[in-house]
């Protein structure tokens, strides 16, 4: 079974979540959007990634996205950016320092179960309704 494919329709939605976050982390205010909001969405934007190029169950890549965005929170709790000396101000540092992290917050793994609760969501409505619109995300 070929593992690869592309799918255009998650692309997009992956493109249109990563402007969603851009949004938010330029725009919103502090509070529960920018704080719990944004993480809960970097699930489903890591999940549509997965959807747009690798061909597995979409339970496995709801599991996955949950996984690696817990992964990364756990290297925020080891000081990863430390450890990989992330302290100039170069355009590149500053957009991993911002990928990566900073600090650890036990209430950003509960967004990132949200956000495979989303994820799961999505993928049970497109099963149970059928409708076109879903049939596209296949």
């Amino acid at each position: 079974m070929n593992s690869f494919t592309f799918r255009p329709h998650w692309l997009l939605a992956a493109l249109a979540l990563l402007a969603v976050e851009v949004a938010i982390a330029r725009y919103a205010p502090q509070g529960v959007l920018r704080g719990f909001g944004g993480d809960v969405l970097v699930v489903v934007l890591v999940y549509a990634l997965l959807r747009t190029c690798v061909a597995q169950p979409a339970a496995r890549l709801a599991l996955w996205a949950l996984l690696f965005a817990c992964a990364i929170e756990g290297l925020q709790g080891l000081g990863m950016v430390d450890v990989l000396g992330l302290h100039d101000q170069t355009a590149l540092h500053r957009i991993l320092r911002i990928a990566l992290g900073t600090t650890f917050d036990v209430w950003d793994l509960v967004a990132y179960g949200c956000g495979w609760l989303v994820c799961r969501a999505l993928d049970l409505l497109r099963l149970a309704f059928r409708w076109p619109v879903f049939q596209r995300l296949e």
